[in-house]
């Protein structure tokens, strides 16, 4: 029951923020042609998560979901700033990291680094929070209005804080 409810809340975060990233038709359908300011430059990023942990791959399988949802705040001529939210793991396993990235352009190719916190659950149960870094490679396959990306992102996470579980887990 647990894998479905956790299926469920991974599904409902990935149609939130492709339902974000469509805000802009909606806005757009109500008779105004001048879209809303916190609907523009979104972002929504879907891949696969890999499992460091050689415990988690053993319980958990070597591969797991990734979804950020990202807004860009600032647009520089070689640098772009995006802060967000997004969900790695699967089940029993996984984070959720918020994060402010600074990446950088160089013709299509992409290079990055971000900064933030991320809370989740351990495979014993416990919870865990802590700093979080990130480092993004990537390249940018086509340009436009529907831009589409190939990254390679790393997460380090410091666990600062564990959390025992509820007695209902």
């Amino acid at each position: 029951m647990k894998r479905v409810v956790t299926w469920g809340s991974a599904t409902l975060g990935l149609m939130t923020a492709m339902a974000l990233t469509a805000a802009p038709n909606a806005a757009k359908a109500q008779g105004n042609d001048e879209l809303p300011e916190l609907s523009k430059d979104w972002t929504v990023r879907v891949g696969l998560y890999i499992f460091q942990s050689e415990t988690a791959r053993n319980v958990q399988g070597a591969v797991g979901i990734s979804g950020v949802a990202e807004r860009t705040v600032y647009y520089g001529a070689g640098y772009d700033v995006n802060i967000g939210v997004g969900y790695n793991g699967f089940d029993r396993v996984y984070n959720v990291p918020i994060l402010i990235n600074i990446i950088g352009k160089q013709g299509k190719y992409r290079y990055g680094a971000g900064a933030g916190y991320s809370f989740g659950k351990r495979i014993d149960g416990r919870g865990l929070s802590g700093g979080a870094l990130s480092l993004i490679l990537g390249y940018q396959l086509t340009m436009g209005k529907n831009p589409l990306s190939a990254d390679l992102r790393y997460l380090f996470i410091s666990c600062l804080l564990y959390t025992s579980p509820s007695p209902r887990d």
